[in-house]
């Protein structure tokens, strides 16, 4: 009990009135169920007075009965149409009167304070002291008036007595009420708490709800229809440049949302160089979210660890990945292909787009498909992604591309599609990579009828093999193409 008052904050100001008001709500409505169990339990004690009363005593009994059952059916009424307030105790005090007169009056009847009748009086101190969740100092005072009637009466009117009786019937009834008064002061406290613990709620639904208003009119306030996340997208997307035997030109032209679209060209030291090239689902900031992560991913990835190759590299990635996503308890996946760049071709491992090759040697367009599985799909990528070689001679030039430049749609609602592509990279591909990649983005936007999805388009190219391309290709490990 006492730690149970320290837990409690006192209750001041407004919050300790509506504390009352909500109290006396109490109050009222469980003096109507006081009154109900009052008027319906009364009338059927007459059945016990039939087998234990005195023939000449019934007709006494049944008229005091009725009379405050009367009485008790009464306050129920004017307790339903009346509102709570402060006064709702008073129906509690005079049903204790009313009862304690009745029994007590009875106990008169039957021999004053050896009467053994005076048990019912405990039955209405635990009645009215139980239910009605008021004071603990109400309590004491309804026990005192029973008290007080049945001692008064009987002293008044009763007969002779025993005064070991006497005092067996006062000390019952005296714990009787001592007991009531405890589970009032336990029951006074919780209610306390229970309101407490309500009205923290409501403020805390209401800081909330506020906090959310705030955050809403934050966020439309720094996305603006997403511009500043379209910047940091584009922004960390690296320039075109020579890296090992290849010269790499790459861009991405988003959609109006942001998209998942992602590509990288990295050197990551002497003769370690990759790019890579993927595609998160869907649009919007989880998407771009998802796609500046594995491009954080890789680049630790590839600095870091010298030894891995691109399937190890896919792996790991799918790892953070796959913990991440479910993080943003976000719904997305994404292919990608991870490249590594040797001096002999290209090693690949992942599930993306088809690899277009224009071979110099024949003037053609090969496309290469790549097997395996997605980002964020299964946890344990190993079993299904393995390292992919492509020779690459001097002169061949391979073009990665993302789903927004095959799907692109004409007004009549076909696809640009992988033979118009490969058909647009043999036309160009023996330009200079810059004027070639400028080339193919304006067939395809030629072509459609309107943007909705990132178009990102890579091309790489093997160069003549340098002198310390040569020295350094040495340290690599075998090249093997996988068929």
């Amino acid at each position: 009990m006492h730690a149970l008052r320290r837990a409690l904050p006192p209750l001041v100001g407004p919050q300790r009135a509506a504390y009352e008001d909500y109290r006396d709500a109490l109050v009222h409505s469980w003096s109507q169920t006081l009154a109900v169990l009052a008027f319906t339990l009364n009338p059927a004690f007459l059945i016990l007075d039939a087998f234990i009363m005195p023939a000449e005593l019934m007709g006494r009994f049944a008229i005091y009965r009725g009379i405050v059952t009367g009485a008790v059916l009464a306050i129920y009424f004017v307790l339903r149409r009346t509102p709570s307030g402060w006064w709702s105790i008073l129906p509690g005090y005079v049903t204790t009167a009313l009862f304690a007169t009745e029994i007590a009056w009875m106990t008169v009847l039957l021999g004053g304070f050896d009467s053994a009748y005076y048990a019912g009086l405990n039955l209405v101190v635990v009645g009215v002291s139980g239910l009605l969740p008021w004071r603990a100092v109400h309590s004491a005072a309804n026990g005192l008036l029973v008290l007080a009637v049945y001692t008064t009466l009987n002293v008044l009117y009763g007969g002779p007595y025993d005064e070991h009786a006497l005092v067996s019937n006062l000390f019952f009834l005296g714990s009787t009420v001592i007991v009531g008064v405890a589970i009032s002061a336990v029951r006074h406290r919780l209610i306390q708490g229970e309101f407490q613990l309500r009205a923290e709620l409501v403020q805390a639904n209401a800081d909330l709800d506020r906090s959310r208003a705030e955050l809403k009119t934050a966020r439309d306030a720094l996305w603006g229809e997403m511009e500043v996340a379209k910047r940091i997208q584009t922004a960390l997307l690296p320039q075109n440049r020579r890296v090992g035997a290849y010269d790499v030109v790459a861009r991405m032209l988003p959609a109006a949302e942001v998209g998942g679209d992602y590509y990288d060209i990295i050197q990551a030291g002497e003769d370690r160089h990759w790019v890579a090239i993927g595609d998160v689902s869907g649009h919007g900031v989880e998407s771009g979210l998802v796609m500046m992560m594995t491009q954080t991913s890789i680049l630790s990835l590839v600095h870091e660890n010298p030894e891995l190759t691109p399937a190890g590299v896919f792996h790991a990635v799918n790892g953070v990945l796959l913990e991440n996503i479910q993080r943003l308890r976000a719904s997305r996946y994404m292919t990608l292909n991870v490249v590594q760049l040797r001096d002999e071709g290209l090693t690949l491992a992942g599930k993306h787009q088809d690899v277009l090759v224009w071979r110099k040697a024949t003037g053609k367009v090969e496309p290469i498909s790549n097997e395996g599985c997605w980002i964020g799909i299964v946890e344990d990528t190993r079993r299904h992604v393995a390292d992919q070689a492509i020779p690459m001679e001097v002169g061949d030039v391979a073009l990665f591309f993302t789903d927004g430049a095959t799907e692109a749609m004409d007004a009549a609602g076909e696809m640009f599609g992988d033979d118009r592509l490969a058909a647009a990279l043999g036309r160009v591909a023996t330009l200079p990579l810059d004027a070639a990649l400028e080339a193919l983005f304006a067939e395809i936007a030629s072509f459609r009828a309107q943007q909705v999805d990132d178009v990102t388009l890579m091309l790489v190219r093997r160069a003549p093999r340098a002198d310390s391309d040569r020295r350094g290709a040495a340290s690599q490990p075998p090249f093997r193409v996988v068929g």
